[in-house]
């Protein structure tokens, strides 16, 4: 997440929505003040640059060094997909501050979801023997996307991002310089999760994020 008290913005992260490739597109716009915004990257990393030179290193043998803006960092668990509605509490943000935040067809969500987990280091649960068997265990515990964000919120719907955070970007000054594209995982298979996943469980996952999907539609229709 992002709060940009110098430029009047947060950016918010639904988890799976391309989110990670939206903040990197702040972070390389020129609008984020080290000295008055504050922003949560994850894992060890102090900046974002550090993040970044681990992620394009293959050996992925750059250690973080020493911080030096660890007083911007956000560091408690779960910062980086923080809710808008946990920053106010927190009193971190405005109820009325303007908000960005990606958002994905709710069937390819759960589709990324699903991979990310499956090829996770370590043992696989038993949730994540087929898609079916997966939907059942995520359901009751995994937020919709419109839970992160203010019903104010702009919102890019993951297929156009590009062109949605160019304009945003771009209005308010800052600059973009090619497309990002961080964290695509190449084993999200989407037509092969929604070919497994039973009619009944497939309408299901539409019925619960019946909210997620109408704003994603709307966001989409923007550029299609």
């Amino acid at each position: 997440m992002i709060i940009s008290y110098s430029n009047n913005f947060v950016v918010v992260r639904p988890p799976k929505t391309g989110s990670t490739s939206l903040v990197y597109y702040f972070f390389k716009s020129g609008l984020i003040d080290r000295e008055k915004d504050t922003y949560y990257i994850g894992s060890n990393f102090y900046t974002w640059e550090q993040a970044e030179a681990w992620e394009n290193n293959k050996e992925k043998n750059i250690l973080p060094s020493s911080p030096t803006a660890a007083k911007f960092i956000i560091r408690p668990k779960g910062g980086v997909h923080r809710t808008f509605s946990d920053m106010y509490a927190r009193g971190a943000v405005k109820p009325d501050m303007p908000c960005v935040a990606s958002i994905r067809n709710p069937l390819k969500r759960m589709s990324s979801l699903y991979y990310y987990r499956k090829n996770y280091p370590g043992p696989k649960p038993a949730y994540l023997a087929d898609p079916n068997v997966f939907w059942d265990h995520v359901k009751v515990n995994e937020l919709a996307q419109c839970d992160y964000f203010p019903k104010h919120a702009e919102l890019f719907n993951t297929e156009n991002l590009h062109e949605h955070v160019s304009k945003y970007i771009l209005e308010k000054g800052g600059r973009v310089e090619q497309p990002i594209r961080k964290n695509n995982n190449p084993d999200n298979k989407s037509d092969a999760f929604l070919a497994e996943l039973t009619p009944d469980r497939k309408q299901d996952i539409l019925d619960t994020y019946a909210k997620d999907f109408e704003l994603w539609e709307k966001a989409y229709a923007v550029y299609n």
